[in-house]
């Protein structure tokens, strides 16, 4: 089994039994800056300090690579819900100290059989930084 990442309990993997892998990974970050208004002069401008980082990605997740996307879509959903925080895990590393939490997620349902069951769907998830 080759582990890719995590997300609490939702794991990135590849293995014999079960691929569920990310793609179209992005990372964005911004600054906030101040303007001071000086009388007859250009504002002067101060740095305030960074925002919160916010990564989004997409997850494929197909019955026919061993994963139920009815069960991975609820848990991800009750951790969107609930507010569970948790570190980002790419590569064995968090990708920051600080925890994340699913800031938002689209679910697309690609592949649906006869009896209803979901064979195939994508997630696009959106993870924001969290601080205390």
């Amino acid at each position: 089994m080759a582990k890719i990442g995590s997300f609490g309990e939702i794991v990135f993997e590849v293995s014999e039994k079960i691929t569920q892998t990310f793609s179209n990974l992005k990372r964005s970050g911004s600054v906030r800056w101040a303007e001071h208004e000086v009388n007859q002069k250009k504002p002067i401008s101060e740095f305030i300090g960074a925002e919160l980082e916010e990564i989004s990605f997409d997850i494929l997740l197909k019955a026919e690579l061993g994963v139920n996307p009815s069960k991975q879509l609820e848990k991800l959903r009750e951790i969107r819900d609930t507010g569970k925080v948790d570190y980002f895990i790419i590569g064995g590393k968090p990708v920051s100290q600080n925890y994340w939490y699913i800031q938002q997620m689209s679910e697309a349902y690609n592949v649906i059989d006869s009896n209803g069951n979901i064979l195939s769907a994508e997630v696009n998830v959106t993870l924001k930084e969290y601080r205390l």
